[in-house]
């Protein structure tokens, strides 16, 4: 028995019409890739509230710390960098690591002659004057440098280079992990990036989108050292990574419809 070639005709027509939806349905459009939309529309100058949350020193961490003062000798014990090994000290992330000064359980750092030092909990500027106070008690006039060498993020989900990565600058934020990261795939869902962050007394998490000016005001728009950024997938990633079978697939039965035309014909 022929099949009626109306019949062949709908089939084909209904074929097309839901390759089509499935085509639009995605499709990624233009207002899903736009950072900060519509963030200079308010007014010619838009000013947000700078909301930089302050780094806390947690155990492990580790610490660049160097002290100067007119006492030269002095100033080389503490310090135990002399000539061209302090200049080598700064060719590579694994010099600073070695000879840096890590913060231990407790909560200390260790200096030659200076002996422990509470750091932990404390703020950077918190931590300079301790040290400072305690060098007053061998140094006179003492300038103490205090860095933290262990400022490292990581950023996985839907960006090209997810990874962790170290930090030389005071402060960073989301949108300059990201970038670090490779910026986000096509697949990747811009108003769904989920900002971890290990603080002593649990873990805060922190939800931003992209897309609005708002994550401008956020808590976890600055990033603090030992965040992970995670970029979420678009809802419909698993339908676009079988869209080619799915084609295949529709193909085929196209091409059945139209060679069954044919030879109802």
């Amino acid at each position: 028995m022929q099949m009626p070639y109306a019949t062949i005709g709908k089939r084909f027509v209904l074929v097309v019409a839901t390759c089509l939806m499935m085509l639009m349905f995605s499709c990624t459009s233009h207002r899903q890739l736009v950072y900060l939309k519509n963030v200079d529309s308010l007014s010619t100058e838009t000013f947000y509230p700078k909301t930089r949350p302050e780094y806390r020193i947690q155990t492990r961490d580790i610490m660049y710390v160097k002290i100067y003062s007119l006492n030269e000798d002095m100033s080389n014990m503490i310090n135990q960098t002399i000539g061209s090994y302090q200049q080598n000290l700064f060719q590579n992330e694994t010099s600073l690591f070695i000879n840096g000064y890590t913060v231990s359980d407790s909560g200390n750092i260790e200096i030659p002659v200076l002996g422990k030092i509470k750091v932990a909990d404390k703020t950077m500027d918190e931590a300079i004057e301790s040290i400072k106070l305690r060098a007053a008690q061998f140094l006179k006039e003492a300038t103490v440098i205090v860095k933290l060498i262990s400022f490292k993020f990581s950023v996985i989900g839907e960006v090209n280079r997810p990874g962790t990565y170290n930090n030389f600058n005071s402060q960073l934020t989301v949108l300059e992990a990201i970038s670090m990261a490779g910026d986000i795939t096509d697949y990747g869902n811009r108003r769904e990036i989920l900002v971890l962050r290990p603080t002593s007394n649990g873990t805060r998490s922190f939800r931003l989108d992209l897309t609005s000016p708002q994550i401008l005001t956020s808590d976890g728009f600055y990033l603090l050292p030992n965040d992970m950024v995670y970029v979420e997938p678009i809802k419909n990633k698993t339908f676009r990574i079988n869209m080619p079978t799915i084609s295949l697939a529709f193909t085929s039965i196209s091409t059945l419809i139209l060679i069954l035309n044919f030879l109802n014909k």
